[in-house]
């Protein structure tokens, strides 16, 4: 398990073209050491769960500058639901107010970033919410 990498998709959905963050966000995966699938902005989420199930992502990243967040979350959630794949992690970073973010986690998403969040705080936090939550590993206590 730990030479295995982090799989993440990465995506922007509907009409939000604020593509920057997701190439910024590749590169700091990739550094990583995490494998990135990025499918660029105009998706579905549709799309975005068949490419997490055809690709056998650990996660979907998920980059908002729009305000419609909370009803992609629940689209998104409903077809990991509908195509049993929940085990697929769904991280979501962008121009998010602080007091939308119990909401979201309260409906599965496991990691909110905002901005002037570091991309090592970001890296940091999804593989250790893989490891744990998706790869079910127990990091050992000094």
């Amino acid at each position: 398990m730990e030479d295995k990498k982090v799989r993440i998709i990465l995506a922007k959905l509907g009409l939000d073209d604020h593509s920057r963050p997701l190439y910024v966000l590749s590169k700091a995966f990739r550094d990583a050491g995490m494998e990135v699938i990025n499918l660029g902005p105009f998706q579905t989420p549709e799309l975005v769960v068949k490419a997490a199930v055809d690709e056998d992502a650990d996660a979907i990243g998920l980059s908002f500058h729009t305000v419609s967040y909370i009803g992609w979350i629940g689209r998104v959630m409903k077809v990991l639901k509908m195509k049993k794949r929940e085990d697929i992690l769904l991280f979501i970073g962008g121009a998010i107010p602080e007091e939308d973010e119990e909401a979201i986690e309260d409906a599965g998403v496991k990691g909110v970033f905002r901005p002037g969040t570091s991309l090592e705080e970001i890296t940091d936090s999804i593989i250790s919410t893989v490891k744990r939550e998706r790869w079910r590993v127990v990091e050992a206590k000094p």
